[in-house]
């Protein structure tokens, strides 16, 4: 690697090609014990160079013990800010995936203290925060990344993962010791180091929660660095996983009303402040509801020209939320653009969500955001979006009793128990959903993970599945100190938000080479939130009232009073043509039922009401098409459908 010109070979050195911070980084760290090995980092980038097509660097130390990888999406210092950086000939090596947003005020503390910068770019303040504090450093970052540095004099490695898990990290630990580390599944598989195979234990969590929570994922041998965790290996290859963060209430919120309702608007502003900075064109995803409006106003306080922002609509769709979000660019005087997508062939885009995601997801709607984001992509590099308002707010109606179990939990406990195995005899869906109902007292956690689940225990038996699963949910609602609705936002931002919501802002932006920022989800502004009472957060039951006085002075009326919406992919209708078609054919086919994984029985069962169980269909259809994708096939490029559908 060429010596730059300015730091004499003593200093911080970029990697010689590419342009640095955003947006996939991979690596493999050997202990001193371990025989030597090579990841084929030119393999594993490739992969992942959707996620950053503005250039790719690599570093491998003398000895070979370290090996790592970036490729960049340029957003911030386009010129200087290339990666890995590289301190003083090799002693410390860091790779940043995401952005550092309090890059700036971060830069002028740590100069103040003697450090001397070289870029403009906000990787380097990481690396310098790291000299000067240590692992304090990550407590100092606002920010969502995936990091990993490496110190050659004391031989270690430390990754890190972002507190809301917003970037994500994977890992697996090698054979001989090593450790192999990436942004994305698939280059832990093209690595040559790792062999891909699904650990079927874990298919029953997977229909609980519509995923495999961290630590782990669907495959053998390879860990997901859960959110606000970092990992650290020693030079003997010990290793050591610990939590730096979770979701808490802060101390600080004004117990008044009006105070609290200034200091949390103001920790938004602020945080939409901060992520507008960007080189490169930037954009607001407008939807037409409260989140995304309150983004767009603020941001027009801190921007000196027109903000761009852009809606979409579906054709056919029943629900338009477009007036809306023209009622909200009027009043801003953006430049809005709203465009109009069709999702008819929906089946030749499936292989594409499947090798783009690495593991299956039950989310149905990542599918609109990957078309979304392909249009987005034409036009901007950056897109804010209003993804976090609900889990702060309280904008799901899961955190609320459902008439029905308010009734069921009226009842005498004496007469629920005489009736719940007549009940369940007769209705096995109709008794667990009465059963759901007093899990709100007993453990929420689980009440939250059956509100979401696609798939409920009588069906998870009818299936062949019926092992008792744990949620994920239970131990972070556990951890959460703090009235019932709290903790059970808190437990959501633990669960499904990163490991839906954030996956699927991830893979569908990096896919189409965008970089997606979330400004509910800064750390200062969730704690805050979490501090309210929930009396407060929603006065008299209503979902996010708190946040629609918040905005009641920034938003139209008809923005305020809309009802939440939300768009819903319209998976049923899907299903009366050719995907369930090819659903058919994929969950019976000979591949499928060599497996062994459900009972052929209750796969027939769920197939004799396509429309019906469409959104069961669909999870399973892209759990069979991902297998194929990542474990059978190990496409480096997403297949065609006529590659993975043969038999």
């Amino acid at each position: 690697m060429a010596a730059s010109p300015w730091n004499g070979g003593h200093g911080l050195k970029p990697s010689s090609s590419g342009y640095g911070s955003m947006c996939g980084l991979v690596g493999l760290f050997l202990p001193r014990h371990a025989q030597p090995v090579d990841a084929d980092l030119t393999a594993m980038l490739r992969v992942i160079a959707h996620r950053g097509p503005d250039g790719t660097g690599t570093h491998v130390s003398a000895d070979r013990r370290f090996q790592g990888g970036f490729t960049r999406l340029a957003i911030i210092d386009l010129a200087t800010s290339d990666q890995p950086l590289v301190e003083d000939g090799g002693s410390r090596v860091f790779l940043g995936n995401g952005e550092i947003y309090n890059y700036r005020e971060l830069r002028a503390e740590l100069r103040d203290k003697g450090h001397v910068f070289h870029t403009q770019g906000d990787m380097e303040v990481g690396l310098k925060a790291y000299v000067q504090y240590g692992r304090d450093f990550v407590h100092r970052l606002n920010g969502m990344y995936g990091l990993a540095l490496y110190e050659r004099d004391a031989h270690r490695l430390l990754l890190v993962r972002d507190r809301l898990g917003i970037k994500p990290l994977y890992w697996a630990r090698l054979e001989g010791g090593g450790i192999l580390f990436a942004s994305e599944i698939k280059s832990l598989f093209t690595s040559g180091l790792v062999e891909p195979r699904v650990d079927e234990s874990r298919l029953s969590t997977w229909l609980l929660h519509g995923y495999v929570p961290a630590p782990d994922t669907l495959y053998a041998g390879v860990g997901k660095l859960p959110p606000g965790h970092w990992l650290s290996v020693a030079a003997d290859g010990a290793v050591t996983v610990e939590r730096y963060w979770r979701p808490r209430a802060a101390a600080d919120l004004p117990r008044d009303a009006a105070a609290a309702k200034a200091h949390l608007l103001g920790l938004l502003e602020d945080s939409v402040r901060l992520q507008l900075h960007s080189d490169v064109p930037l954009g607001i995803l407008l939807s037409g509801g409260i989140d995304s409006g309150l983004v767009t106003a603020l941001a027009a306080r801190h921007s000196a020209t027109p903000l761009h922002t852009y809606t979409v609509r579906f054709a056919g769709a029943p629900v338009d939320e477009s007036p809306l979000a023209r009622a909200v660019a009027g009043r801003y005087g953006t430049r809005h653009t709203q465009f109009e997508l069709g999702m008819d062939d929906v089946c030749a885009h499936l292989p594409a969500l499947a090798w783009h995601c690495d593991e299956p997801l039950f989310d149905a709607s990542l599918l609109p955001n990957h078309l979304i984001n392909a249009v987005l992509g034409r036009d901007i590099r950056v897109v804010l979006n209003g993804s976090g308002g609900d889990e702060l707010f309280a904008g799901y109606g899961r955190y609320f009793p459902l008439a029905a179990e308010r009734r069921w939990l009226a009842l005498p406990t004496a007469l629920r128990a005489a009736l719940r195995p007549l009940i369940g005899a007769a209705a096995p869906l109709r008794a667990w959903q009465l059963e759901r109902a007093e899990l709100l007292e007993r453990d929420p956690g689980a009440y939250l993970a059956d509100h979401t689940t696609q798939f409920p225990a009588p069906l998870r038996r009818r299936l062949g599945r019926g092992e008792a699963v744990t949620a994920a949910h239970s131990a972070a609602f556990a951890a959460f100190a703090g009235p019932r609705q709290s903790g059970m936002l808190a437990a959501d931002l633990e669960t499904y938000l990163p490991e839906d919501l954030m996956l699927l802002l991830d893979r569908t932006t990096m896919a189409a080479s965008v970089e997606g920022r979330v400004p509910f989800l800064d750390h200062r502004l969730v704690e805050a939130a979490l501090a309210l009472p929930p009396e407060l957060r929603t006065p008299g039951g209503r979902q996010k009232g708190l946040e629609r006085e918040m905005a009641a002075e920034l938003l139209p009326a008809e923005v305020l009073n809309a009802p939440k919406q939300g768009f819903a992919s319209p998976v049923p209708a899907w299903f009366a043509g050719d995907l369930g078609r090819l659903s058919r054919r994929v969950l019976t086919g000979a591949r499928s039922r060599r497996r062994g994984w459900f009972d052929p029985a209750g796969i027939d069962a769920l197939l004799a009401d396509p429309v019906g169980h469409a959104f069961r269909l669909y999870a399973l259809t892209m759990l069979e098409l991902t297998v194929r994708t990542h474990v059978e096939g190990r496409f480096t490029a997403p297949p065609a459908l006529e590659e993975l559908v043969d038999d």
